[in-house]
């Protein structure tokens, strides 16, 4: 790319924040602070991506006084379940090189899957 076309892309983006979709709300609420000492609860879940999140609250609609924790290491939707930027992967190995090391027997049935 040449240099003109650089300074210009980076202009483009000079304002722009590496803050998740998803995130990226003012009307979003503050995280609440870390959990300390002890905490009872009916439920707890481990990891605030889309399956953590949609297994807390289908938890709660099929049993409102059920009391449950949702716990996240980082921030609720950072990682995976926070960037896709539009792509779509038919890989279900995670490349196919991945997948004929590890599933050298079934590599052309899962490309084929995927």
């Amino acid at each position: 790319m040449a240099p003109a076309a650089m300074r210009t892309a980076a202009q483009s983006i000079a304002g722009a924040k590496p803050v998740s979709y998803w995130l990226d709300d003012p009307a979003r609420p503050e995280a609440l602070p870390a959990l300390t000492g002890d905490e009872r609860t009916d439920l707890l879940v481990i990891g605030g991506g889309y399956s953590g999140l949609w297994t807390a609250l289908i938890a709660k609609e099929r049993d409102p006084d059920r009391d449950v924790v949702l716990i996240e290491g980082h921030e609720v939707g950072w990682a995976a379940s926070g960037r896709n930027g539009g792509f779509c992967a038919a890989s279900l190995t995670h490349g196919l090189a991945n997948g004929v090391e590890r599933w050298p027997d079934e590599i052309a049935e899962l490309e084929e899957l995927g």
